[in-house]
């Protein structure tokens, strides 16, 4: 198959995306086993995974104008189309945060609420689960907001196996990617 120089283009940039999930992850683990990490790392590199998980789900089924480009990325990349990276509900979340937040504070008088928390929620009494913005479980790998649970594990696992694809396609066939330093470690 003759490749497009767009097509070219888009499957470099799918790669990098795949790399930021990859470096995020990898981060994000670090961060939580340190002492001296705080919230905003944590969240930090939390965001930078949800919106690199978002960039490939844009490149891979674009606005209906560039569906073609989809298309074909999708075909030669042998993407189905109930792939893990479809969706872009936890990364809307968060790119309008904002407004989801006001419609949150305004449906009820509020008298607590929780934001950015890291950890199990089980056995919290307070806040409740009506209370809580943020959560991210690392255990599970799943983000909770505004009381919808997203699951964060298929996806990252999805953007591995893109990137492994990629580099069979038109990188290096049949050479194994390299783990990132820290990559497996717990």
């Amino acid at each position: 198959m003759t490749m497009s120089m767009a097509t070219f283009f888009f499957i470099q940039d799918l790669a990098e995306q795949c790399m930021f999930v990859r470096m995020a992850k990898i981060d994000l683990k670090k961060c939580l086993t340190s002492d001296n990490s705080g919230l905003d790392r944590p969240y930090f590199f939390l965001q930078t995974l949800v919106i690199a998980l978002g960039n490939i789900s844009k490149i891979l089924w674009p606005r209906k104008k560039y569906e073609r480009r989809g298309v074909v990325l999708r075909t030669f990349l042998e993407i189905k189309d109930d792939s893990a990276l479809k969706s872009r509900d936890l990364r809307n979340l968060f790119e309008h945060f904002d407004e989801k937040a006001d419609d949150w504070f305004a449906t009820e008088e509020r008298q607590r609420f929780s934001d950015r928390a890291v950890g199990s929620t089980e056995g919290w009494i307070i806040p409740t689960e009506k209370e809580r913005l943020r959560v991210f479980v690392p255990e599970t790998w799943t983000m909770t907001c505004l009381g919808q649970d997203y699951e964060l594990g298929a996806a990252i696992q999805a953007a591995y196996e893109l990137y492994e694809k990629i580099q069979d396609k038109i990188g290096q066939p049949g050479k194994k990617v390299q783990p990132l330093p820290g990559e497996f470690d717990d």
